[in-house]
């Protein structure tokens, strides 16, 4: 669906003398991207006000979006299902804020989220065949995820002493990046017994 989108726009584009045939391929990826981006933050952000949320999508577009940028991690063959398993994602997370709002308080959520972290330290960033990166560019993924984490962890703290459930939605959130990045390096595993 989005990627037939993509080619349909970059005909489009083509045909109007926009933009060059030889760039054809890249086109249809960057708009298979911004369509695919595009829609999720939309179904999102639909999701979030009809379930009366928005300190969830927040909490996604703040402490999910920014780790997963620099982090890695599973990444799924196709944008149409990348799109469904990304909303099953966000709906689950929405699910457990409504679930378990005061998780922060939690000791087994606390245990939860640092084992989280420690599995993101020691995994991000996990490289993707699609999007190899060089040395430097992996050690600049990895001092900014350090950051990152650094003021995720300043901002937890400040939250659980503000009783903001916020700070649920940030351990769910990490957990779920952690949980994307154990699953990409098991696929990885799986793809490397197969060759």
């Amino acid at each position: 669906m989005f990627r037939n989108l993509a080619e349909d726009i970059t005909f489009l584009l083509i045909k109007n003398k926009i933009v060059e045939i030889e760039k054809r391929e890249i086109y249809i990826y960057g708009l298979e991207v911004i369509l695919l981006n595009g829609g999720l933050l939309i179904t999102f952000l639909i999701i979030s006000l009809l379930c009366g949320e928005m300190v969830n999508f927040l909490a996604y577009l703040i402490f999910f979006l920014s780790m997963r940028l620099f982090s890695g991690g599973y990444h799924a063959e196709t944008s149409e299902r990348c799109f469904i398993l990304s909303t099953i994602m966000f709906g689950a997370s929405i699910a457990v804020s409504k679930l378990i709002p005061l998780l922060y308080i939690s000791n087994t959520g606390k245990i939860i989220g640092a084992v989280s972290v420690i599995v993101i330290l020691v995994l991000a960033p996990l490289i993707n065949e699609n999007n190899p990166l060089n040395q430097t560019q992996r050690r600049r993924n990895r001092i900014i995820l350090c950051t990152l984490l650094f003021i995720d962890l300043v901002f937890y703290i400040l939250s659980c002493n503000y009783a903001r459930t916020i700070a649920s939605n940030e351990l769910i959130f990490i957990v779920m990046d952690a949980v994307l990045l154990l699953t990409g390096k098991l696929k990885q595993g799986i793809s490397k017994m197969k060759d």
